[in-house]
């Protein structure tokens, strides 16, 4: 399969392009990043060296190299200072998405779109939007939020992480939703105290905010790359395995025209099937106020949408 990357240049898209290739995922990669064509460049010889054993084409190129991909990997985002929340640089981001979806919609119909870009609930809305692809089609890499609940569970209760499993709902921000209902170790549910819970909860808008005050102008390049592995190797095995991602949903949850974080089984094709949960009454609560915030968000790109 042909994996094309927008926006390799990057920190996110050079770490998933280096990761994909040396995990033999795909025939043939193509990197793309308009401004940067020389970066791109280097990227494509540098990796396709590295993973000369996995017989598969690095190249670089322009938005036309990218016809007939099966996935297309939206990487690319516009250069911003310090973020006090993911959603800031969305009006920046919007252009640039714009720009892709046309591509997108020109050179391969027919792909998977996997959204790595932020704000990324309303960008994942926006290529929905401006490509008319099947919503299916369209999934928003929001998988970090549940590998950083997991960890956080196992830390807090002392165990392994590998042995965790828990699922984020609402905004890739501030206001996700951790459901320590669907919490099990090692696949039995397990009770876990209030005090405990809030001194998680606490701990996310924290992530944020550590990784801004370092001031590198980098996010979760690596973290990104072995989860977007994840995702790809589902899509190109057809494995049903579920992830935490966004998807544009139509009814689930009780919701249209949103993007958000759910449980999606991903396979050929991309989305085969959403998830729905059973939540608790604070769970439910606290998904409202994520879908309030998350729908003026895509109200802004309906605006920008209508303005164009």
């Amino acid at each position: 399969m042909k994996i094309s990357i927008i926006g390799a240049a990057g920190y996110v898209g050079s770490n998933i392009t280096s990761v994909l290739a040396l995990n033999g995922l795909g025939d043939e990669i193509v990197v793309v990043d308009p401004p940067k064509a020389n970066i791109v460049t280097h990227l494509a010889m540098d990796v396709g060296t590295a993973a000369f054993e996995n017989d598969i084409t690095v190249r670089a190129g322009e938005y036309d190299a990218i016809e007939g991909s099966g996935i297309v990997i939206i990487a690319a985002g516009a250069a911003h200072g310090v973020m006090l929340s993911r959603m800031d640089v969305l009006p920046k981001n919007l252009p640039i998405i714009r720009d892709i979806a046309a591509a997108l919609k020109r050179y391969c119909p027919g792909a998977v779109v996997l959204t790595a870009t932020n704000p990324v609930d309303p960008l994942n809305y926006a290529i929905y939007r401006l490509t008319g692809f099947d919503r299916r089609q369209i999934i928003g890499y929001s998988t970090n939020d549940s590998i950083r609940f997991q960890m956080m569970v196992a830390e807090a209760l002392g165990c392994k992480t590998r042995d965790v499993e828990g699922v984020v709902l609402g905004e890739h921000g501030e206001s996700e939703v951790l459901l320590f209902s669907s919490v099990r170790i090692k696949g039995k549910y397990v009770e876990i105290d209030a005090a405990t819970r809030d001194k998680i909860r606490a701990r996310i808008p924290e992530i944020l905010r550590h990784y801004e005050e370092l001031k590198t102008g980098r996010t979760t390049g690596v973290t990104s790359a072995a989860g977007a592995k994840k995702v790809v190797n589902a899509i190109i095995n057809n494995t049903g395995e579920v992830f935490s991602c966004s998807a544009v949903l139509d009814g689930e949850y009780g919701q249209r025209n949103i993007s958000m974080g759910v449980p999606a089984a991903l396979g050929k094709g991309g989305i085969k099937e959403i998830k729905e949960l059973k939540l608790s009454s604070d769970e439910q609560s606290d998904l409202n106020k994520s879908i309030a915030i998350l729908k003026n968000a895509m109200r802004q790109v309906d605006d920008f949408i209508g303005a164009v």
